[in-house]
């Protein structure tokens, strides 16, 4: 089968699980009781806004529950954050784990009973006052993102990381939702001071020859639809592991309950000619002294071998196609068929103290081109391989052009085959 040379490029994704830090700053309980929270999980509190209540009696919560028929009816923006939260469910839906479905069951009753307390307290407030509720109001003291999901990671230090803490076998999250008992002490809630935020991440090897002296990286968020460019340095763990930093200064509300993220980095966006993997073959060819290449008077390249008989040395000019060049050497095929062969000498014109002997080879990376209706060797740099495809550079010496036909698979033909399309 032949294909067709097109232009193209190839976008390289590189998948990975980071830990996300936040300055965070985790809120107690002051009192034992029922909590019950005034503002929605990700919500930006201004200083001195009511946060929670504590009923230590349990009274609200009782009165909450024997009255809920009063307020079941949702707010627009209620409806809303069910929308965003059932959005994002259907984003991360993996079939292979069904779990997922009960435990999101679980978040969308809490979630709802959270905005049936929420809308009790800020619209019955005198009601409750006047049926003798009484609760103690919490308000923030410092501005900042509330949290209610606490997991122990809050006080940790990106330069302390070491490869254990990326793994999630043992990882636990408390969510604190509305209505909850709590002793006085318990975490509560978390304050997220700065809009500030990093993904920490291992690197290997290739990891740091590809990127590591990058400045910045395209990242990508599948689960989120979400492409974005974060700030990227490379740092040494407290285990001597090698791990990449991301900084980004927006889209904190989609992770702030959120410790671990999946995504992928895009790097290698690599244009040129696109050609199959599979074509790619490799030739041995004879390399020669650019200094004894020459061109006749018919505008022809080739070589002035020396030859040997019983009158004497003579030499004959020899046209040959070249295949390669670099700064020292021209490549050039030698075979049975060809007149230049390996152990021949070649010499200057003019000139019979300096000769060279046909003999190193050396191999080139090519495909076979069949443009004349049987193969010929056409070499190829590769610049980018993946998804089965090859990035090649364009306008090489010797090399394919756009819309140039090669053997789409180069194992299944030899130098010289006549090809039938």
């Amino acid at each position: 089968m032949v294909f067709e040379v097109e232009e193209g490029n190839i976008v390289k994704e590189h998948n990975y699980t980071g830990l996300i830090f936040r300055e965070e700053v985790v809120k107690k309980a002051e009192l034992t009781g029922y909590v019950n929270f005034y503002l929605p999980e990700g919500k930006k509190a201004a200083k001195y806004d009511k946060i929670c209540s504590i009923d230590e009696s349990g009274n609200l919560k009782n009165y909450i529950k024997s009255n809920s028929s009063e307020f079941n009816e949702l707010s627009n923006s209620n409806l809303a954050e069910i929308r965003n939260y059932l959005n994002g469910f259907s984003r991360q839906f993996d079939n292979n784990s069904f779990n997922m479905t009960y435990d999101a069951d679980m978040s969308l009753e809490s979630l709802v009973m959270d905005f049936s307390n929420r809308n009790v307290l800020l619209g019955m407030s005198d009601k409750l006052k006047a049926a003798g509720i009484n609760f103690n109001e919490f308000s923030a003291n410092q501005t900042g993102m509330v949290s209610y999901s606490i997991d122990g990671y809050e006080g940790l230090k990106i330069d302390d990381i070491e490869e254990s803490w990326l793994d999630k076998t043992n990882y636990k999250k408390t969510v604190i939702h509305s209505g909850d008992h709590v002793n006085e002490g318990d975490d509560l809630y978390k304050i997220i001071t700065s809009d500030k935020w990093q993904i920490v991440f291992k690197l290997d090897e290739n990891d740091l020859a590809e990127f590591g002296d990058k400045k910045s990286l395209v990242v990508q968020f599948g689960d989120k639809d979400l492409s974005t460019t974060g700030d990227f340095h490379s740092i040494r763990g407290k285990d001597g592991n090698s791990y990449g930093v991301l900084e980004f200064s927006k889209y904190l509300t989609q992770f702030n309950a959120e410790r671990f993220t999946n995504f992928e980095i895009v790097s290698n966006d690599v244009s040129g000619l696109k050609i199959p993997e599979k074509s790619i073959t490799k030739k041995d060819f004879c390399i020669i002294p650019k200094e004894y290449l020459f061109t006749n008077d018919d505008g022809e390249q080739g070589f002035y071998k020396e030859n040997l008989s019983e009158t004497g040395t003579s030499t004959q000019f020899i046209s040959t196609d070249i295949y390669n060049e670099d700064e020292e050497y021209c490549y050039i095929e030698c075979n049975d068929n060809t007149e230049l062969k390996v152990g021949d000498y070649i010499t200057k014109p003019q000139s019979t103290d300096k000769r060279y002997q046909i003999g190193p080879v050396k191999p080139l990376e090519g495909v076979y081109n069949v443009n004349k209706g049987y193969t010929v060797f056409k070499r190829i740099e590769p610049l980018e391989m993946a998804n089965g495809y090859c990035i090649i550079k364009k306008n090489t010496s010797y090399g394919l052009s756009v819309y140039d036909h090669i053997v789409l698979d180069a194992s299944t033909v030899s130098d010289g085959q006549l090809i039938f399309r």
